[in-house]
């Protein structure tokens, strides 16, 4: 992915991170903005600042994927707190870690610092979507091969799909919620700099702003998007001598926000809100995805396209739509790689998760693979590796936002029970090795979040969609790694105090 964003990574740079205060978007020079938005290339490069933005450490790249919300969902070990071992930011870290993961404190200031810049940075990256949005209206450039059709669409697909996030994260646990709840999280549409248009809105506002987003962005998308006339692995040029685009604009669509991002969106949106049909409607409509040839668009992971030799731990072949950061060794080496790693979990406890003592050939279960122990250290460290590489896999320096197991497990939540939720999950535990006993084991509404819950754990172990799913079902316990009572309030993390009025 280098050659996508390194030739414009200089530009997007000196344009978008000068910018502390998520409101002060736009260009300290109006000239500067004005040459920007001058070529179609000045509207591909700040789309793709925006990717950039959302992949960088303060998002993705670290603290709303492997860290925030896997802290939330009590995936690492928690450390003790005011542990003095290791550098100054594993202590920090190790301290963090303690007051979400055992206090569930929101006030003690490193955590509140993090959730607040996790907002902030949400709305910034908003706020660059909007000045783009905005300067696409009525512009007179005339673009290539229905370029402004497909920056609109990935736009406004983005933007709904970040207010989701919001909402996943600072708004109420969804059972229960009525549509004349107000203040739930503001949804922002134009560029402004009036604090007083940055209100939060009440659900059925939100609702009604991100489903409007999401149509309008898979209307715009829909048959022009490259990703309908070539294979994925033509898009990623991944076949020596195959077909692929000739512009690199149009190459890569995993990692940008596609016309499959879109559906696999409004498959979680629905999901969250509890519209069972349209959830699993749009979840099957990529799982049925299908090439012009006739393969499936997005195969699901197996021993040989991901566990095995040259393979990827991130499951990229499952990508609907995930964030490349290439500096993201880096990010990952003192949370996972070091001799004593900051993100860990111990042995049994992983075995647990796993299910060894039912499922040893499960592909994400065999040692070496996701997890790497050694036991020959008084020590006695793991590494999770994942992000990183094995002697079997390379690191692709992606972060996945959205997969095809998602699309799976929203499938089998939302149908009605019987053949096909049955049929769903033999193809997910087949391309798994999963014991194939289990496969009819779906035979009530319990036993069907029982076994996704497990699934969850095992198949987005450090992408952050584990707390989701216990929010979604507003568990009142966690069972893993051990019995642990969820705190009153723990699922809504606070808006920032004082930064900003939205109320």
């Amino acid at each position: 992915m280098k050659h996508l964003y390194y030739s414009i990574l200089i530009g997007c740079i000196l344009l978008f991170t000068g910018c502390n205060d998520w409101l002060d978007v736009k260009p300290r020079s109006e000239t500067t903005e004005k040459t920007l938005f001058s070529t179609e290339e000045g509207y591909k490069s700040a789309l793709t600042g925006v990717y950039i933005k959302l992949g960088a450490s303060n998002l993705y790249g670290r603290n709303t994927s492997m860290y925030v919300p896997e802290a939330l969902a009590r995936s690492w070990e928690i450390p003790s707190f005011n542990t003095s071992q290791g550098s100054q930011t594993s202590a920090l870290i190790g301290n963090i870690l303690y007051k979400i993961g055992e206090e569930y404190d929101y006030t003690y200031p490193g955590v509140e610092s993090i959730i607040n810049s996790i907002w902030s940075d949400y709305y910034n990256a908003v706020s660059q979507i909007n000045n783009i949005l905005e300067n696409l209206e009525g512009n007179k450039i005339t673009f290539s091969q229905n370029n402004d059709q497909l920056i609109k669409g990935e736009a406004l697909g983005l933007r709904a799909f970040i207010h989701l996030e919001v909402f996943r994260f600072y708004g109420p646990v969804p059972l229960g919620l009525t549509s004349n709840q107000t203040d739930v999280i503001p949804y922002v549409t134009e560029m402004t700099k009036d604090p007083n248009k940055l209100i939060s809105k009440s659900y059925s506002e939100v609702l009604e702003l991100l489903e409007k987003d999401l149509d309008d962005a898979e209307k715009l998308l829909a048959g022009i998007d490259p990703i309908f006339h070539y294979t994925n692995n033509e898009l990623n040029k991944q076949i020596v001598g195959g077909n692929a685009p000739k512009d690199e604009w149009y190459c890569y669509r995993q990692n940008r926000f596609n016309y499959y991002a879109v559906l696999g969106t409004k498959a979680r949106f629905y999901h969250w809100i509890g519209n069972k049909e349209k959830a699993a409607s749009y979840a099957k409509l990529v799982i049925e995805a299908e090439n012009e040839n006739g393969t499936k668009k997005f195969p699901l992971s197996n021993r040989t396209n991901s566990y095995g030799v040259d393979g990827n731990l991130v499951m990229f072949c499952e990508h609907l739509f995930g964030l490349h950061n290439a500096d993201l060794q880096n990010i990952v080496q003192p949370l996972f790689v070091n001799e004593k790693p900051i993100f860990r979990q111990s042995r049994l406890i992983i075995e647990e998760a796993y299910e060894i003592g039912i499922h040893r050939s499960d592909v994400r279960a065999q040692e070496g693979v996701y997890w790497e122990f050694d036991e020959t250290t008084t020590n006695w460290e793991n590494h999770f590796l994942k992000y990183s590489k094995s002697n079997n896999a390379k690191a692709k320096n992606v972060i996945p936002l959205l997969r095809l197991a998602e699309m799976y497990f929203i499938a089998i939540e939302n149908l009605p029970i019987g053949e096909e939720t049955t049929s769903l999950f033999s193809e997910f535990g087949e391309a798994r090795s999963l014991d194939a006993t289990i496969f009819n084991s779906l035979t009530d509404e319990a036993a069907v979040i029982s076994r996704m819950e497990k699934e969850y754990r095992k198949d987005f172990f450090g992408e952050g969609q584990m707390f989701f799913f216990y929010k979604r079902h507003n568990y009142r316990t966690y069972r893993w790694p051990l019995s642990f009572e969820i705190p009153q309030g723990a699922y809504v993390l606070p808006k920032p105090k004082g930064q900003l009025s939205f109320e």
